[in-house]
């Protein structure tokens, strides 16, 4: 699998505009390097704290859905066509559990490099991952 194949799309699957972790790491970056640029700071400590219990809940509730999409035999990137519907576990309070620990994980990276122009780009995040990743796979 060469490393442009990840841009390529089943026929089957969704035509979502680019995978969710690429979104996220994307917007992660510029709202870093606006972060540096402008020397913005959440000023407390606490948000260290914060930063880590968000992302040991965002990476356990990924770990959590992935394990049922295996047991479904389901696949799990968004250019590979769904086989199974998956309604159980994490799936039974949300459609998109992965997207929600996306969105933990990146609140507490933000929280943890003190942040908070990183915080801001979720404006821009979560309406893109809204009308480009799950409205196209609904």
């Amino acid at each position: 699998m060469g490393l442009f194949d990840i841009l390529k799309h089943d026929e089957d699957s969704p035509p979502v505009i680019a995978h969710p972790p690429v979104i996220y790491g994307l917007g992660f970056v510029v709202g870093y390097a606006c972060n540096i640029w402008w020397g913005w700071s959440f000023g407390i400590d606490d948000a260290i704290a914060l930063g880590w219990l968000l992302i040991a809940g965002g990476f356990g509730l990924a770990i959590w859905c992935f394990w049922y999409f295996l047991r479904a035999g389901t696949n799990i990137p968004t250019n590979k066509p769904t086989t199974k519907l998956v309604i159980t576990g994490p799936y039974r309070a949300t459609r998109n559990p992965i997207y929600v620990a996306l969105t933990c994980l990146y609140i507490g990276l933000a929280s943890l490099v003190d942040a908070p122009a990183a915080l801001l780009m979720l404006i821009v995040i979560l309406p893109v991952m809204h009308s480009g990743v799950i409205l196209r796979e609904e």
